[in-house]
């Protein structure tokens, strides 16, 4: 049999999933008895799986002993959105002084094979949105700035939050940052990658400065 920390490990993956694709909410009470019983395992390796979500900041306690998904509010998406520039737009202008021709050809792949089609397959471009940050981050050889870009979670908050712009709006920007990359143009990588998140940050400006009902 695994050891609890085994199965606690295999348990947070799946929670993780859950909370990542919307099937724990945002907000809703963790029933740990009724999830133990859906996973197939105990409480014992359920709860290591929740502290390390916990530490991870994705679940937060609801009295002493449960949890409940935690809600992430559009003030805390634009202290994220902060952190990305700084840390995305620095990778990018490294990554365009050292790639590899594997990491080349890896680039042109992201979104290439399917530019024409990304508007009816969402999920799909939203994916590749994913891997394509954290690719250039990972990718860029600092691995201090890698390591600061995992310690704040930043790769799950972009799987959490989803895309900000639908896919016609940021394709175009995609393409500018692997063309500048692969022309090894790091100043205009850099610019790139800051304006294209700088224009997904602003939509969510824009939405806390609209006046809500109460306000009116």
């Amino acid at each position: 049999m695994l050891k609890n920390d085994e199965l606690g490990i295999q348990a947070y993956r799946e929670v993780r999933k859950m909370i990542i694709h919307g099937k724990l909410a945002p907000g809703q009470k963790i029933i740990q008895e009724k999830l133990a019983a859906q996973m197939g395992i105990s409480r014992t390796p359920l709860r290591v799986a929740l502290h390390m979500l916990e530490a991870e900041n994705l679940i937060e306690p609801k009295n002493k002993t449960g949890f409940k998904v935690k809600s992430i509010d559009d003030k805390e998406i634009l202290e994220i959105f902060d952190c990305r520039i700084a840390l995305e737009s620095t990778a990018a202008g490294i990554l365009a002084k050292n790639y590899t021709p594997a990491e080349a050809h890896k680039l042109r792949r992201f979104f290439h094979p399917q530019q024409e089609g990304w508007e009816e397959d969402y999920e799909a471009y939203k994916k590749s949105d994913t891997q394509f940050h954290n690719f250039i981050v990972e990718k860029c050889k600092n691995n201090y700035l890698y390591k600061l870009f995992k310690q704040g979670n930043l790769i799950t908050y972009i799987e959490r939050i989803g895309l900000i712009r639908p896919p016609e709006k940021t394709l175009q920007d995609h393409l500018d940052i692997v063309e500048a990359i692969l022309d090894r143009d790091s100043e205009a990588a850099e610019k790139a990658m800051k304006a294209h998140l700088t224009k997904s940050r602003e939509v969510i400006e824009n939405k806390l400065k609209k006046p809500t009902n109460q306000d009116r």
